[in-house]
């Protein structure tokens, strides 16, 4: 490996994916045991030919057998290593793209639940659709490197070697113009394919640029059209394509010079042997049949030579894919449970803040010393301006992160100590951007209770009143929505991401802006059922519009990270000028905005 692309870098991306070559090394070891079976059928191939030209076509002497005998021998014996080494290789083969399979399956689950269990910084960092190139496009290639590029090194390698003894023991004098090549090939090779590996890892950076403007764009296709920017749109996919095929044409060309430089060295090195052979049979150190054999393993040995060069090619992509798949791997799970934790307790009582600030990396707080405590009894609204800290609060219940100071407690137990998975089990989450998958409406209710009867899937739907918007569906439970949803309105999506929520009667409810998009019928649903749930539950609400802020039994008012007050609306009017003030403004741009 050390020859082929920047040896060092591909042998140590390499390295540190041979667990997942492990559990499959019986396969491999046969895989591997194929390749050198068919490496020394290849060697015997020849020798049928120089024995049925020297000992019946152009005979020396007395031939030992009539001649129909040696060439049936020869021709037998001929069709009996090829059929053996046909059978050999398609048997590797098959081995070969099982394991190949199983380690792009397992790659692949490994890197998504990695993705799963990463912090929303990292996801906030890196686009989505760069992240699907690396798992459907970026995996491939690095399997290819793993496992078709080193099986196929190995039994390359192992031919050359045993050839080059055969072609010593013939005639040394010829053997060494081969192997004057061979350094100079090997050379070429790397300093040719690290290039490549440089130009693919800015191919596959711009193939993931690409994909994630490209999922943006599919996405909000309906404000595309809506504005009229769908030529503009298709100018910049443009843009985008051509800058991608660049990057690829870049690293296309490096891979045709590779072939190209390779071609021609080889071709000297035949050239140069076939002269030189000539001359030996002239001088009777060669019969001529010994000179076709020769010949032929000349040929021969060019073809693993030719495979190496194109490996190198791939090698070099599979180690510019490996870097970034290991960049994923690599990155940081800041969230995670201690060893040997406690579950989390089965009906909580108590989610405590005590003194809590967040901040994001090393910028300002974003929440400065909050202290307050929830309990079930009460519905609560988080009410504030934009960007004051109401979303980060729920995030931090979640463990989304942890928070930079203070600490956040679960019936008296700090939430750090506890199972993570017991932890996030306890609570129910309904962002106000909502996630709907293409799949059946059952199959999107199920995410949140797999157990769910039929009767369970249409009281939550009721009591959102989303039952008679799934009725109206053509297949009702079963009808397919389109990706994200599709299909339906805001409001419906709405109540049927909070359905999912409620089907696991969560004991930590976690709502944001569960009312945008609804008519007042749908409102009013929709509140009485937060209020049920209250009863026998901790449930927060973030709002943001004034509507329902009387309907709140108690409202925490964030300002710039701080809590600056906690009553019910109408104290807060009273004795928070800030609350009232903030109240008042936002009453009048929406009067303005109705105007």
């Amino acid at each position: 490996m050390k020859l082929f692309g920047d040896g060092l870098r591909s042998l140590a991306v390499a390295r540190r994916f041979v667990p997942w070559l492990a559990e499959h090394r019986l396969r491999l070891a046969g895989v591997a045991g194929a390749g050198l079976a068919a490496a020394a059928l290849e060697v015997l191939r020849p020798w049928p030919i120089q024995a049925l030209f020297d000992y019946a076509l152009v005979p020396s002497g007395e031939p030992p057998l009539p001649f129909g005998s040696v060439v049936a021998l020869c021709v037998s014996a001929s069709l009996l290593v090829i059929a053996a080494r046909a059978a050999v290789e398609y048997w590797g083969a098959l081995r070969q793209a099982e394991v190949a399979h199983d380690v792009t399956r397992s790659l692949r689950r490994h890197v998504f639940e990695q993705l799963t269990k990463l912090p929303l910084s990292f996801h906030a960092a890196n686009k989505s659709g760069d992240m699907i190139v690396r798992l459907m496009g970026d995996v491939p290639m690095l399997r290819t490197m793993l496992v078709d590029s080193a099986v196929a090194l190995l039994s390359r390698v192992m031919l050359v070697l045993a050839t080059l003894g055969v072609m010593l023991a013939m005639d040394p004098l010829l053997t060494l113009v081969i192997c004057a090549v061979i350094p100079v090939l090997f050379l070429v090779v790397r300093m040719i394919s690290r290039r490549i590996t440089s130009a693919v890892r800015k191919q596959r950076k711009k193939e993931g640029a690409m994909a994630d403007w490209l999922h943006e764009a599919v996405a909000g296709v309906a404000v595309i059209q809506s504005l009229g920017r769908g030529p503009d749109a298709v100018r910049r996919f443009a843009r985008s394509s051509r800058s991608e095929a660049r990057a690829g044409l870049k690293a296309m060309r490096l891979a045709a010079r590779l072939s190209f430089t390779v071609e021609s060295l080889l071709a000297a090195a035949f050239a140069g042997t076939l002269g030189l052979g000539a001359w030996r049979v002239s001088q009777g150190r060669l019969s001529p049949g010994e000179l076709l054999v020769f010949l032929s393993y000349v040929r021969g040995m060019l073809k693993p030579i030719r495979a190496v060069s194109r490996h190198a090619e791939r090698i070099a992509r599979g180690t510019a894919c490996g870097e970034r798949i290991l960049s994923v791997l690599d990155a940081s799970v800041d969230v995670s449970s201690p060893p040997g934790a406690p579950r989390a307790p089965e009906h909580p009582r108590e989610l405590a803040y005590d003194g809590v600030g967040f901040r994001y990396g090393d910028g300002p707080l974003v929440l400065s010393d909050v202290n307050i405590v929830f309990r079930p009894g009460e519905l609560t609204g988080l009410f504030g301006r934009s960007g004051a800290g109401k979303s980060t609060l729920t995030s931090l219940a979640l463990r989304l992160a942890d928070p930079s100071e203070g600490v956040l407690r679960l019936d008296g137990i700090d939430l750090t100590s506890l199972d993570l998975d017991s932890l996030r089990a306890r609570f129910g989450l309904c962002l106000q951007e909502t996630v709907l998958f293409g799949d059946s409406v059952r199959e999107n209710l199920a995410l949140g209770a797999p157990d769910a009867s039929d009767d369970d899937l249409w009281r939550a739907l009721a009591a959102v009143a989303a039952d008679d918007v799934v009725r109206a569906l053509p297949d009702g439970l079963e009808h397919v929505l389109g990706s994200i949803g599709t299909g339906l309105s805001g409001g419906q999506r709405r109540r049927l991401t909070l359905a999912r929520t409620l089907l696991r009667d969560p004991p930590v409810l976690l709502v944001d802006e569960p009312f945008a998009g609804l008519d007042r019928p749908a409102a009013r649903t929709v509140l009485a059922t937060l209020k049920a749930h209250a009863e026998h539950a901790i449930v927060l609400v973030v709002c943001h519009e004034l509507d329902h802020l009387e309907a709140f039994d108690r409202i925490v008012f964030l300002e710039r990270g701080r809590v600056v007050g906690d009553d019910s609306h109408a104290h807060l009017q009273a004795s928070c000028p800030a609350y009232a003030e903030l109240v008042a403004r936002t009453a009048l741009d929406e009067s303005e905005v109705l105007l």
